[in-house]
């Protein structure tokens, strides 16, 4: 009997919205518990991880996460925990107003993903790129209530 069981959706969540989910939960941390019970599977490269711990390290943030007896290390490694590592080979130029996003793409390229997760202007103005859709957290919650009703 084939199972019923639905294949895990395949994400990218930009820097932003793991920074959200680490440090004041909603709706970005519901992606990392779907992420948790098998309903997607998250992605990222060394840069993006490069870039949660630069934005973990602004001052008002360090504020927000020390207050509430947190550290750095134990923030990246709660990331860690969760996503897929993949290897970057491919370089594209596909967000023309920040070029630092196209770390997010390719990312997502390489791990064969189906979405980038993001808050991001820039990076949603882009819509599609090959088969990747860019959507808001809003929008990929709802991707994966749909999916897994």
């Amino acid at each position: 009997m084939p199972s019923s069981k639905k294949p895990a959706s395949k994400a990218v969540l930009d820097a932003n919205v793991w920074v959200s989910a680490l440090l004041w939960g909603g709706k970005p941390a519901e992606i990392i518990k779907a992420s948790e019970q098998g309903k997607v599977r998250l992605f990222a490269s060394e840069e993006i991880i490069r870039e949660i711990s630069q934005v973990l390290n602004y001052p008002k943030l360090r504020k927000v996460y020390e207050s509430e007896e947190m550290n750095h290390e134990e923030l990246i490694e709660a990331v860690l925990k969760v996503v897929r590592f993949v290897q970057v080979s491919r370089r594209v130029k596909v967000v023309l107003e920040h070029p630092a996003d196209d770390k997010f793409i390719e990312c997502a390229l390489e791990a064969k993903a189906d979405y980038v997760v993001s808050g991001d202007k820039h990076l949603l103005k882009v819509g599609n790129y090959e088969k990747i859709q860019v959507v808001s957290v809003r929008e990929f919650l709802g991707v994966l209530e749909a999916k897994h009703k």
